[in-house]
């Protein structure tokens, strides 16, 4: 087996299958214990209905409306969060350093 040519498009796939767990909060994958992406690898093609599927697996996450949902609101929940944490650091009394 080769070594396959790394383009944009499969460094991308390959992104989003490793990042597979955030995708789907109710599905559980195991931890990825490779930091890098593989050295060697092989890419399949589903022959299925071509209406439905994507050339590449970015293209159909982002064109997948329940995924976007979820991103958009765990998203706008992280934001929040780090709003009123900030929101309580403004007032906060500033302690000078004494030698």
């Amino acid at each position: 087996m080769k070594a396959p040519e790394m383009a944009n498009e499969l460094k991308n796939d390959l992104k989003a299958l490793k990042m597979r767990a955030s995708m789907d909060p109710k599905r559980f994958y195991k931890k990825n214990d490779r930091d890098g992406f593989p050295k060697y690898f092989q890419i399949g093609t589903l022959v299925d209905n071509p209406k439905q599927r994507k050339r590449t697996i970015t293209e159909e996450l982002l064109d997948d409306s329940e995924f976007r949902r979820y991103n958009r609101r765990k998203y706008s929940e992280i934001m929040a969060e780090k709003a009123s944490n900030a929101a309580g650091k403004k007032f906060r009394k500033k302690k000078k350093f004494r030698n």
